[in-house]
């Protein structure tokens, strides 16, 4: 009885762990609790050496959009969207520090996202987005 007893918190605590949805599983939450992807008029993206998540996007319509870029890599990283005749540029982020910047798409079709510092683009840092 006395073993049975010693068991119980052991079995609690490996419950608990299995039903936690704050990274682990889930890709599109980072392991510092931010959820990734596009939610109305904003869309949050993870960077993370040498990632973008997620790596591709679908925008229902053209229009104003507000991204936020939460830094979860060891390097310092940043957020640049272009294509037809679009290019922004957010502002270079530490780890565990976040950025926003608004994106006017004002015209429908397909736009490169990626990391503009250093070679990160050249080591995959890249993403697409899909407008309309």
């Amino acid at each position: 009885m006395r073993k049975l007893l010693l068991l119980i918190p052991l079995v609690l605590v490996v419950a608990a762990c299995g039903g936690s949805n704050s990274g682990g599983g889930n890709t599109d939450v980072g392991a510092l609790g931010e959820k990734a992807g596009v939610q109305g008029q904003t869309v949050t993206i993870i960077l993370k050496d040498f990632t973008l998540t997620p790596s591709s996007l679908t925008l229902p319509k053209t229009g104003k959009y507000t991204f936020v870029a939460h830094n979860e890599g060891s390097q310092t990283h940043n957020l640049e969207i272009e294509g037809n005749g679009l290019e922004v540029k957010g502002k270079d982020v530490a780890f565990g520090e976040q950025m926003s910047f608004e994106v006017d798409f004002k015209k429908a079709g397909d736009y490169e996202m990626y990391c503009p510092v250093s070679n990160h683009k050249a080591l995959g840092m890249t993403g697409t987005i899909t407008v309309g």
